[in-house]
């Protein structure tokens, strides 16, 4: 008996996956991980969408050059930005003007690490440290700490429980690497589609189509300053359909 029970749950979890998978998984580059599945079963423990609307952010990583690049296509489409900020690695004149964008209303800003180092092994005083250290420099640096988006973008995309438990005391929200849309923008732990030179626009247009339905937050994401990483015309192409879908782009609403 107890062995039969053992299977039924076993197939039970199986489904239960399988269509958050459906649902959520990003079939377009097929980035499934250990974190795509953590994540995309707390979202179906957590349920449907409490947004009486779907939204959408953008955020780029590591804030170096491509951030220029970032804001053109930003300009042209008519959304914010988001820059995910690596407090004490950024050159001058991208620190200059990403704090300038963030002081007009024209980039939000959200926290990426000190100085991009691994949390894999680190405790949570350490963690909670260094999430302190990177609102100091950005203060040094001239950026409007108390606008800063709470939410932390782990370096290196880390998950642990250790990182989770130190950014949600610090009240933030976490940005993971799952590939994952989101229920909605309450949830603690975040997933986010990667735009890439290898994304299929086509697949993504059915998924956000999927995820517009179901009033869902969908975090897209891009590495403007890694060249083999990112591909301007597909991320205008994805940011494009996302905004003509109907999308809301200001998450403060």
């Amino acid at each position: 008996m107890k062995f039969t029970t053992y299977i039924f749950c076993a197939i039970l979890m199986l489904i239960t996956t399988l269509s958050i998978l459906w649902y959520r998984a990003p079939f377009f580059n097929g980035e499934w991980n250990k974190q795509t599945l953590y994540v995309g079963l707390l979202d179906a423990l957590y349920g449907a969408s409490k947004d009486d609307r779907p939204y959408a952010l953008w955020t780029d990583d590591d804030s170096g050059t491509g951030v220029f690049e970032v804001m053109k296509i930003a300009k042209e489409i008519g959304i914010r930005p988001c820059f995910g900020v690596i407090a004490d690695r950024m050159a001058r004149e991208v620190a200059d003007s990403l704090a300038t964008w963030q002081q007009q209303g024209k980039a939000n800003i959200v926290l990426h690490g000190l100085r991009h180092e691994r949390w894999t092994d680190w405790s949570e005083e350490q963690i909670e440290d260094n999430i302190r250290q990177s609102r100091q420099r950005l203060h040094e640096q001239g950026f409007d700490t108390a606008r800063i988006l709470k939410m932390v973008i782990p370096p290196h995309s880390c998950n642990t429980r250790t990182i989770r438990n130190a950014i949600q005391k610090q009240g933030y929200q976490m940005i993971s690497g799952a590939s994952l849309i989101n229920p909605d923008r309450h949830v603690f732990l975040l997933g986010r589609i990667a735009i890439t030179p290898q994304t299929d626009i086509s697949q993504l247009r059915l998924l956000l189509q999927k995820a517009f339905k179901r009033k869902c937050f969908v975090i897209f994401s891009t590495h403007s300053s890694t060249t083999e990483w990112f591909s301007s015309e597909k991320t205008q192409e994805a940011l494009r359909i996302a905004k003509e879908i109907g999308f809301e782009f200001d998450i403060s609403k």
